[in-house]
């Protein structure tokens, strides 16, 4: 029987950040005195880094590739773009009203949430001021964490915070970063979304077009 809805955050809770992500890496580009593709660049290859939680806050992160960059930016040029970032993030962060009350009528039917996200620093400080929160028995982070989905120990924290079995898990995502095969192999049951993202094309299991379809999927 399921008892804990688990899900993903970028992608199937909020949206990713689409063209103002781009935006923002090269206002933060111009903030740290970098050339823009390049820092752009550089910025995309160390997301594996960025989410694991080895390049230390978005502080350090930020001027460690500036450093490589041949860059060495002030202090304040750094908080700059640390700001951008958050920024960002923190507009992000805020759901729409649809899955807001979608996750209301899970906990009003007793069933357990939680989130475990691929992410590095922003999301955990911006987490705590987004009405998400609020609605989350247990939030994984995988930068925290040091480690990364699909690695199975990151979906097993959730259930070992949430007191319930992979069995008893109803995992849904959108499908990027291999998450629904992880999931699946511990033994959840597993549902693709596709409200916001279509990033796993070859998942052949179950597919709901917008999040609030787990309610009927759940009875």
């Amino acid at each position: 029987m399921i008892r804990a809805v688990v899900l993903d955050l970028y992608g199937t809770l909020v949206r990713g950040g689409g063209p103002r992500r781009e935006v923002a890496l090269n206002e933060m580009a111009r903030s740290l005195g970098l050339d823009g593709p390049a820092f752009v660049e550089l910025f995309n290859a160390s997301a594996n880094e960025r989410m694991r939680g080895t390049l230390g806050t978005i502080e350090e992160t930020l001027d460690a590739l500036a450093q490589q960059l041949g860059a060495d930016p002030s202090e304040s040029e750094v908080r700059l773009a640390t700001l951008t970032w958050q920024r960002l993030h923190h507009s992000i962060l805020w759901p729409a009203e649809t899955i807001l009350a979608t996750l209301d009528v899970l906990r009003s039917r007793g069933f357990k949430l939680a989130v475990v996200t691929n992410c590095s620093q922003e999301t955990e400080i911006q987490w705590p001021k987004q009405p998400l929160a609020a609605r989350m028995d247990a939030v994984i982070f995988s930068c925290k964490e040091h480690l990364l989905k699909p690695e199975p120990a990151i979906y097993l924290k959730a259930c070992e915070a949430l007191e319930v079995t992979p069995a008893e898990c109803l995992y849904v995502g959108d499908g990027s970063d291999g998450e629904l095969r992880g999931a699946s192999a511990i033994g959840m049951r597993t549902v693709r979304t596709l409200e916001y993202a279509y990033s796993d094309p070859t998942w052949t299991g179950e597919t709901i077009g917008k999040l609030r379809e787990i309610i009927d999927l759940l009875g």
